[in-house]
């Protein structure tokens, strides 16, 4: 019984803390762990971190989460032999609208099954149901499940999430970071790396394996890493890059600006529907190099110890060559062919519209 003498604003911390013990006592988290080479986990709504282990197993952690929560309202589907899977499932049978505060009262997203190709894992955690809603605020179930996934060296790790961020940090082993909804961040890795994710930013760092980052709108930002190919794709959404060492690079955007400094590549290829493109070379290879731009500006500038012929073509903008001691093999108003040292690699910069300068 709270002493009827105590003062005003103890008691109102009382309640306070009463109500927050209240809201959050269904709250609660399950633990899984999975022998073997190979983990996928497959998550609706959720944040998904994944963190290094020197533990012989892979250890799950799900924390269930939301004003919402309660035991048995997200049931957890796990295999285990050559396969290991865990398919955090939601009541989607009966619930078809989400809250998740986490990703701000004013966004809203729709999962639908069969949307896309390679989206059969939707199927899992959306049952019979081919359309979720998700939203920071408003009417619907308030439940998600963040994870925590503790992995050794030498794994593969897959994750598919529907709505929410995924963090990847130290990890020695291969990943697959696949989100609908929401950013991807992988840093300090051994092993290659695939992130995808269909609307968030994608963030890429000191990474030594193979690299494909994808998302259909948001950045995309790739540092101080080492692989033998680096492929970007967004359909919306400014590249950027520093540091990158490789034997390939492909970029392609359909609308977004591209700068990639410091960079030592053998063949590079930057594709960009509408966009300025700046690639700076720290080191060129006798492969190709082509920059394509609808409607933009492209900035090359190479080495001194570069060795190639460079064809550049514009239809509308200046032609600009600050190269010293190139040999102008060819210059129009819109045309330019140049060749520096032995001219073993082959360069094609071709603007739809916007000037080219090679420095």
């Amino acid at each position: 019984m709270i002493n009827k003498l105590m003062p005003y604003g103890i008691l109102a911390i009382v309640a306070i803390t009463a109500f927050a013990l209240s809201a959050t006592a269904s709250e609660y988290t399950e633990t899984f762990e999975f022998s073997g080479k190979k983990l996928q986990i497959t998550n609706l709504v959720g944040q998904v971190e994944v963190r290094p282990s020197s533990e012989d197993q892979i250890r799950v952690t799900v924390n269930v989460r939301g004003e919402d929560a309660e035991t048995g309202l997200i049931e957890f589907k796990n295999k285990s032999g050559d396969k290991n899977e865990l398919v955090i499932q939601f009541p989607t049978g009966e619930n078809k609208k989400y809250v998740y505060p986490p990703m701000g009262r004013n966004s809203k997203t729709t999962i639908t099954f069969g949307e896309a190709e390679g989206s059969s894992w939707l199927k899992k955690i959306l049952g019979m149901n081919n359309r979720i809603t998700v939203r920071g605020k408003g009417s619907g179930l308030e439940v998600w499940a963040d994870v925590l996934v503790e992995v050794p060296r030498d794994r593969i790790l897959k994750v598919k999430l529907g709505v929410g961020g995924i963090e990847a940090d130290g990890v020695y082993g291969d990943l697959v970071l696949d989100t609908h909804s929401g950013s991807v961040v992988a840093n300090n890795i051994e092993g290659d790396v695939l992130a995808d994710t269909g609307s968030g930013k994608v963030s890429i760092s000191y990474v030594n394996g193979e690299i494909n980052a994808d998302t259909g709108s948001g950045s995309v930002t790739v540092a101080h890493c080492q692989s033998r190919e680096i492929l970007v794709d967004t359909g919306s959404g400014r590249v950027t890059g520093e540091y990158l060492v490789c034997n390939n690079l492909d970029v392609d955007t359909g609308s977004g600006g591209v700068k990639l400094t410091n960079v030592e590549t053998d063949n590079a290829k930057v594709d960009t529907g509408s966009g300025s493109v700046k690639l700076q070379l720290d080191r060129m290879g006798n492969g190709k190099y082509i920059i394509d731009t609808g409607s933009g500006s492209i900035e090359l500038d190479v080495p001194e110890n570069a060795s190639a012929i460079i064809a550049a073509d514009t239809g509308s903008g200046s032609m600009n060559n600050e190269l010293a001691g190139a040999v102008v093999k060819h210059k129009e108003r819109r045309e330019m062919t140049l060749l520096i040292g032995d001219a073993e690699a082959r360069v094609s910069l071709d603007a739809g519209s916007g000037s080219i300068t090679v420095k």
